[in-house]
């Protein structure tokens, strides 16, 4: 533990470093993270110990734990991460247990998720409602295959479809549309860790500032006529634009527009109703 405080000092805060080096000792020591002061003292193998310093090194250069170890853990699933995705957020895991409290006494329902990604959002609440139909989809054929294997791993049934929400039109009818699209301004890059601007994908990220709402119009004009009456629409948002996203959803029909906020006290989410019959655009 001391070798990696001080070696990645300055780079990470100090609790971060600490979560970090647990969660290699778990990988290569086979320690549990709640076992490590049982043992403090346990060496390393000298494979083990190589690829710890391998590990601290990556860290140094800003490499993801998560890309160094090719998993992440999300709620309770491990899924598999690369740079074609992004790494899922507390925030994410925090709209899906609102999603969940919202929906799980419903049934039979159809829900898509649009920019799946690592296919964290299906999988989680399929775990916890397998009861419904459950879509994915995203523009990239490298990251329907993570997604495809991610879903593989957990025995799922989620439903994979590449397709460019900006260019192409989603078929079927749903009951939810769920979507955490690229929101993070390009003049906000300067604010973001190393790890984040070097190692993830700008396609998951980053908007024009001219056109910070470029993702949502598009999945607001494709809700309208494909979610079906009572459809429910759960976005994850930039904390700039709610006023501006509520205004454009109202604007296109949708009721009981809330913005919500994350556990660090952000706006970060926004739910909607379509309450009328689809509409054409």
């Amino acid at each position: 533990m001391a070798f990696a405080l001080e070696e990645l000092s300055g780079i990470y805060p100090e609790e971060e470093i600490r979560a970090i080096t647990l969660w290699l000792f778990e990988e290569f020591l086979e320690v549990e993270r709640v076992d490590y002061q049982l043992n403090i003292d346990k060496g390393m193998s000298e494979s083990e110990l190589l690829k710890f310093n391998f590990a601290i090194k990556d860290l140094k250069k800003g490499k993801p734990i998560q890309h160094i170890l090719g998993y992440t853990w999300f709620l309770d699933l491990k899924l598999q991460v690369n740079e074609h995705t992004l790494i899922p957020r507390p925030e994410t895991e925090e709209l899906v247990q609102y999603i969940i409290s919202q929906e799980e006494s419903n049934s039979a329902l159809k829900i898509l998720d649009i920019g799946t990604g690592s296919a964290c959002i299906p999988l989680a609440l399929e775990k916890a409602m397998p009861q419904n139909e459950y879509y994915g989809i995203d523009f990239k054929s490298e990251i329907i295959e993570l997604a495809y294997k991610n879903s593989q791993a957990q025995n799922s049934n989620i439903n994979l479809i590449q397709l460019d929400i900006l260019k192409e039109e989603l078929s079927g009818d749903y009951d939810v549309i769920i979507s955490n699209p690229p929101y993070v301004l390009e003049s906000e890059k300067k604010e973001m860790h190393k790890n984040v601007v070097d190692f993830e994908p700008e396609s998951a990220l980053y908007v024009k500032d001219s056109d910070p709402l470029l993702f949502y119009e598009k999945i607001i004009l494709q809700a309208k006529k494909h979610l079906n009456i009572n459809g429910r629409l759960y976005l994850e948002i930039n904390e700039r634009y709610g006023n501006e996203l509520s205004e454009l959803l109202n604007k296109h029909g949708f009721e009981s527009i809330k913005i919500l906020n994350d556990f660090r006290g952000r706006i970060r989410f926004c739910t909607a109703f379509l309450r009328q019959k689809k509409s054409s655009v």
